[in-house]
């Protein structure tokens, strides 16, 4: 009504797309939107510091999937990291989350994955980045309370889907940094409890591993 209207965020690139595949020359794009299109596509140019506690040496793509988590993170986005399997999608993410440790302080992350994962990630945790201080949400009903009313303290809450559906009324007074949902395909049905719980998750920011 007043020439102005506003569109998400996340839908930038395929405005970007839509502009330049009908040659809508008229449509001026301004310097902040054509930055964050070139960032997104192009995240290699961007200078991001692969963290010092990290204990690998990355792989070109590896480093590549780390700034593109890092340019979204940068511009309030989420995103599907869906890198073939055994390709290291787990240590980019831990990557990542170490960065954003190095560069905002700690705050816990919850990390929702296959029940038979939950020791695999503190395996891969340990191993890549053991300056993560971890907790494994799992054991009985009561145990599982006690853990999550700690949580806030760690970097890192690891727990499954099935137990996140048991357990999501004792998240809603937690505000986590970033919530990871790997093997995503877990909540491919929106109308899941898988999927519900984890949509009642408090987490500035989402992301999600999926081959």
């Amino acid at each position: 009504k007043d020439g102005h209207t506003l569109i998400p965020k996340y839908r930038s690139m395929y405005l970007d797309k839509f502009i330049k595949d009908r040659d809508l020359d008229y449509i001026k794009k301004n310097v902040d939107f054509r930055k964050m299109v070139r960032d997104i596509s192009d995240p290699e140019d961007i200078e991001f510091e692969i963290p010092k506690d990290l204990n690998a040496n990355l792989r070109d793509y590896q480093k590549s999937g780390f700034k593109w988590l890092k340019t979204l993170s940068k511009y309030g986005l989420g995103g599907i990291l869906a890198d073939d399997m055994g390709l290291g999608k787990t240590i980019q993410m831990l990557t990542f989350l170490l960065s954003e440790r190095q560069e905002k302080g700690s705050q816990a992350n919850l990390i929702i994955v296959p029940t038979s994962l939950v020791y695999n990630w503190d395996e891969e945790v340990k191993k890549f980045a053991p300056s993560l201080k971890t907790l494994l949400v799992v054991g009985t009903k009561e145990e599982r309370n006690n853990l999550i009313k700690e949580s806030e303290n760690y970097d890192l809450v690891i727990t499954s889907y099935p137990l996140v559906r048991r357990d999501v009324e004792e998240y809603k007074n937690i505000s986590f940094r970033y919530c990871v949902l790997d093997e995503a395909q877990h909540i491919k049905n929106h109308n899941s409890m898988n999927a519900k719980s984890v949509k009642m998750i408090n987490a500035k920011n989402r992301f999600a591993l999926t081959g």
